[in-house]
């Protein structure tokens, strides 16, 4: 965090015209692009929030998060932007000598340290993305029109399967067909197709979705997300005379792993396994190796 104290904000605040809530004649595209311009830092980020979030309330907390040299440098920037050729006011001078001061310090080494350790670890972010999707999830279960349901899983289950880096792809058409969207694991490339029905799926969309595999090329497998799962008699007949080349997967898998209970990668891991030793469409969750998480 910056150096800049009670006065020496104040001071800031009223040369830039920060008490309407406003900075100089930014709108809030161009105070965007100015801060990430100057910084390399997202201001709309919700580091930044505060307050009402008002563009004078996330420049006040970047001022607070941010260290002397980052706030000093910006602060340099938005001066010349606001002031450069114009004869400076007193307050415009004071204003200066604060920004100097910042710019001249040097954090000492118990405030790197602190701020080192406020940056999150790779699976801190992890895990507070996958608690977001988790509250969108529950949010999607009580929304009463489905298909909007249906339609906004696609974008959670992409972000999904983005923390896990796994190379998800938007839903795309290929001719004659819509295919929900796609992933890489283990090097195989995996269609992806979910609904979100109000009952189990019959067996006919099961096998829309094997036709579509089995149009790609011998290679491809897939995972058929049935939010409320597929229905018995599915079950069998979707293992009858053919080797199956999906697994599915419903919203309890879904909200175990958003849970944490395992990682998407293990949960994948254990699933193609079951489907190529035992050919396995459906496995219940409580079998898995929950252990073996990581």
């Amino acid at each position: 965090m910056s150096t800049l104290n009670h006065t020496e904000k104040r001071k800031l605040e009223k040369l830039l015209g920060m008490e309407t809530g406003y900075v100089l004649d930014f709108s809030n595209r161009t105070f965007a692009e100015f801060i990430t311009d100057y910084s390399g830092l997202n201001i709309y980020d919700s580091r930044y929030d505060y307050g009402s979030g008002s563009k004078a309330n996330r420049l006040r907390k970047f001022w607070q998060v941010e260290d002397d040299a980052t706030v000093g440098k910006l602060m340099n920037e938005m001066l010349d932007y606001g002031f450069s050729g114009t004869r400076e006011t007193a307050l415009a001078e004071e204003c200066r000598r604060i920004v100097s001061r910042l710019l001249q310090s040097e954090p000492s080494t118990t405030l790197k340290a602190d701020a080192l350790s406020m940056v999150p670890t790779a699976a801190q972010q992890r895990s507070g993305t996958l608690a977001e999707l988790k509250t969108e999830f529950f949010k999607l279960a009580s929304e009463s029109d489905r298909n909007k349901a249906g339609l906004t899983m696609e974008g959670l289950l992409n972000r999904l399967f983005a923390v896990f880096e796994l190379s998800p792809r938007l839903p795309f058409r290929v001719v004659g067909e819509q295919i929900d969207g796609s992933f890489v694991f283990d090097t195989h490339v995996y269609l992806m197709e979910s609904k979100w029905e109000r009952d189990p799926l019959p067996e006919a969309d099961l096998l829309v979705f094997r036709g579509k595999i089995e149009g790609k090329s011998t290679f491809t497998r897939g995972v058929f997300i049935a939010l409320n799962d597929i229905s018995g008699p599915a079950r069998e007949a979707i293992t009858r005379g053919k080797a199956p080349s999906f697994f599915v997967m419903n919203g309890h898998d879904l909200l175990m792993i958003l849970s944490e209970a395992m990682s998407l990668p293990e949960f994948l891991k254990q699933r193609v396994r079951l489907l190529g030793e035992e050919g396995r469409v459906c496995v219940p969750f409580g079998e898995l190796k929950t252990k073996q998480h990581s």
